[in-house]
């Protein structure tokens, strides 16, 4: 009787796990993280949202309602992508970060659903090419990922920032070397935005925030779509 209480406790658990959105999921990894760090961290990220917030770049970043513009995409042109079907989208910082490792194994598992209404996704990240094919592996993504080579798609998207000193240096005690992943020492990192392009390279939707923690559900995106 016991082993069999167990088993249903352990079957329910699984379930619970299988049915919790992006949304939830990016809310208990905010809140374990938390958890574990000194107040002074807290504080440093604390304070590097507010300045993000306060640098004025969500507001002079393109969004809904303009046009995308020109850039190249592994070579080609972004009209060449969204000429054929309308294009999701998505820039993530980087495969160390493990609310863009949630966010996209989520949207994974939403892929076919995106492709059924006629979408294409493409999903862009200064990650080295050599990163992102161990990311893709290791996290098991069949997304089209390409690198955005020195921030320069999200800097003309204007959601690229410089990450401040602190931060950095926060970064490398916990082991993440931006330098090394992204092959260069800029330490710049894209806002995980995701944009809506139709067939005209119109954005008909723009999600941005400065708060990293926080991503567009492929729930909602879906009634968009």
């Amino acid at each position: 009787m016991f082993r069999l209480v167990l088993v249903f406790l352990f079957s329910f658990s699984s379930f619970a796990k299988d049915q919790a959105t992006l949304t939830d999921k990016l809310k208990k990894r905010s809140t374990e993280s938390n958890q574990k760090m000194s107040e002074n961290i807290k504080d440093k990220f604390k304070q590097a949202l507010q300045e993000l917030r306060g640098s004025g770049l969500i507001q002079k970043a393109i969004k809904q309602g303009a046009k995308i513009p020109d850039f190249l995409v592994n070579g080609k042109k972004i009209s060449t992508f969204y000429s054929k079907k309308p294009v999701v989208l998505k820039f993530y910082r980087g495969s160390w970060c493990p609310y863009c490792q949630l966010e996209l194994k989520e949207y994974e598992k939403y892929k076919q659903k995106i492709e059924d209404k006629g979408y294409q996704v493409l999903v862009l990240t200064p990650d080295t090419f050599k990163e992102i094919i161990r990311f893709k592996r290791k996290q098991s993504i069949s997304f089209q990922i390409y690198q955005d080579v020195g921030n320069l798609i999200a800097k003309k998207m204007g959601i690229a920032f410089q990450v401040n000193n602190d931060i950095v240096k926060i970064y490398k005690e916990f082991g993440i070397h931006l330098e090394e992943n992204q092959g260069n020492a800029n330490n710049e990192l894209p806002l995980p935005g995701t944009y809506i392009i139709n067939q005209k390279g119109e954005i008909t939707f723009a999600y941005l925030n400065p708060d990293y923690t926080q991503r567009l559900d492929p729930l909602d995106l879906l009634k968009l779509l």
